[in-house]
């Protein structure tokens, strides 16, 4: 009777063990059908356990057949550690609504007393809150904080995969550089907060304007790097007038000067379509000599760029 009692109570703190546990907690027979599901799982997948237990297969949770093998063939493998476990496995699994929820997964084979194999128990950690952390880190770390574009970093490694899908599957890419015109006069005049206010007008602006293909970057100071996947200069060209002509319409005053001459803050642009085999570095060297040019022949005005470095650029 004394040993009954014990094995009770050993039985009750078990279960009491699953049900507090935070993390999900989901137990299937040999045939896939689930016989465990803690609080947290039902937290977790929306789903009652009275829906489920004894009713639905692990493999609506997995949300495929398909991964449900894979899972089940690797906890078979010696690859994820010792035969018959399965640790630290990130996956994703869907909840009653169909949303795919981040998790990684710990599962374990159990056996009965005659050392038959009865099943398995999963313990699914919730990764959901971890991942969107992640996401924003990741965010920061590739945008300009004061234009809400993306920062010259990022810019290199995009350039780079844009590079080498064209060299793959053969398209066009174009570079446009461009720079504020008189924006240094701007800050002397105007002070350093309404610098900092067109630079987030270029931001908001550029958003506003490109495709949902093409990609903006601050490449530093008041210089800008708008990457266009699949346009030749031609279509570049278009473009580029384009986001000129927004911007002009978004700042429609002049600064003074003095003697009765005042600047107004406008955009000088360079443009590039890469060549046949050329390296990134030359591909923006281009497009940023194509912007000093039109800069140094008055800014507000787009200038194309050469093949070759040292050719007569192009108005």
């Amino acid at each position: 009777m004394e040993n009954e009692m014990e094995l009770l109570k050993e039985k009750d703190f078990f279960y009491n063990l699953i049900a507090l546990c935070p993390d999900s907690i989901i137990g299937i027979d040999r045939k896939g059908i689930i016989i465990l599901f803690n609080r947290a799982a039902e937290k977790l997948t929306h789903y009652d356990s009275k829906d489920v237990l004894g009713k639905m297969s692990i493999v609506e949770i997995y949300g495929s057949a398909e991964l449900a093998r894979f899972l089940k063939k690797k906890i078979y493998s010696p690859e994820s550690g010792s035969v018959g476990q399965l640790e630290g496995f990130e996956i994703e699994v869907a909840d009653r609504f169909g949303r795919k929820i981040p998790i990684r997964l710990s599962a374990t084979l159990v056996y009965d007393k005659e050392g038959q194999e009865a099943g398995s128990v999963g313990f699914f950690h919730d990764l959901t809150v971890r991942k969107q952390m992640e996401s924003r880190l990741r965010e920061l770390s590739i945008t300009d904080s004061l234009s809400g574009l993306f920062n010259q970093r990022h810019f290199y490694s995009v350039l780079e995969g844009e590079i080498e899908k064209i060299r793959t599957h053969g398209s066009h890419i174009s570079l446009i550089c461009f720079d504020i015109d008189n924006f240094k006069h701007c800050n002397d005049k105007l002070g350093h907060l309404e610098g900092d206010n067109i630079i987030r007008s270029v931001g908001q602006m550029l958003t506003h304007t490109l495709r949902p293909s093409d990609m903006a970057f601050r490449y530093g100071g008041d210089e800008f790097m708008v990457i266009l996947p699949e346009t030749d200069l031609i279509s570049a060209v278009y473009f580029a007038e384009k986001i000129r002509n927004e911007f002009n319409a978004r700042w429609p005053f002049d600064l003074p000067c003095g003697n009765e001459i005042s600047l107004k803050v406008t955009l000088s642009m360079g443009l590039a379509q890469i060549s046949p085999d050329e390296k990134a570095n030359l591909f923006i060297k281009r497009a940023d000599l194509a912007m000093y040019e039109a800069k140094r022949a008055g800014g507000d005005r787009i200038v194309k760029a050469t093949q070759q470095i040292g050719e007569k650029l192009r108005v």
